[in-house]
């Protein structure tokens, strides 16, 4: 009976890995109801914070901006497409010839002006341009492809993101499609109808950083899915359910 017990346990605990394992490779739509606010149309530009990652090319290529990375100070690094600058606690990034410059709070277009002053005496004619690495945007729900997606510039169109999400899935896609937007104290929930989708104002409707496009799934594609949760769920109960009349059979 010993062995039995010890038996029986190796597969309860190879049971709840597996079920484990399946339950995080399970796609995720989600489904929680929103509260809807007026919408409100954000044409700031971004404005640099700490933690941002800066990609700084001067297209007037001068070897003074990128010089041998074993020289450059911790935060800073030179790449094939441009010097790499990471914004660091005190809101400053380090740049050669320059040093440390405090650029939290400046738009991307403000920092720009200010590097091609600084360096105005350094190189002729300086003519930068500035990317910010590191914004981000969430497609969820029922679309192609779920996840976080780069942006390339500080905003970009709906249409344009519901294309790299591989567009929708419109046999599990309810009439409803939402952008939620937030600042970290409060957030906006912008609604569309499906049917309106092909107006072009609606498809150029910028979408920013931090931005979540979440395209609701029907209550039946809901069902669905809790169905096939439910039957990969028992189907390792089963297995062990076998695996345990087997032993005790063979025990016997």
């Amino acid at each position: 009976m010993a062995a039995i017990k010890s038996i029986l346990g190796m597969v309860v605990a190879l049971w709840l890995l597996n079920a484990c394992r399946t339950q995080r490779e399970l796609p995720i739509i989600a489904s929680q109801e929103l509260t809807t606010r007026p919408i409100v149309a954000d044409t700031a530009a971004y404005v640099l914070k700490v933690g941002d990652q800066l990609q700084i090319r001067n297209l007037n290529w001068s070897s003074a901006l990128f010089p041998d990375p074993s020289q450059l100070k911790v935060g800073v690094g030179a790449s094939t497409e441009g010097f790499i600058a990471l914004v660091s606690s005190d809101g400053h990034i380090s740049l050669p010839e320059i040093g440390r410059l405090n650029v939290v709070g400046l738009t991307r277009q403000r920092l720009t002006d200010t590097l091609s002053v600084l360096y105005s005496n350094v190189i002729r004619d300086p003519l930068f341009e500035v990317s910010i690495m590191n914004l981000r945007i969430k497609v969820l729900g029922a679309v192609n492809t779920q996840g976080v997606f780069p942006l390339e510039s500080e905003s970009q169109s709906l249409g344009e993101t519901l294309a790299k999400a591989g567009g929708i899935r419109y046999s599990d896609a309810s009439d409803r499609l939402q952008i939620i937007r937030s600042d970290g104290q409060k957030q906006i929930v912008i609604d569309y109808d499906f049917r309106d989708l092909g107006n072009p104002n609606i498809m150029n409707q910028r979408v920013y950083d931090n931005d979540i496009v979440y395209i609701a799934p029907t209550k039946e594609t809901i069902r669905t899915l809790k169905l096939q949760r439910n039957l990969i769920l028992v189907q390792p109960i089963l297995i062990a359910m076998n695996l345990t009349i087997l032993i005790i059979n063979l025990v016997r």
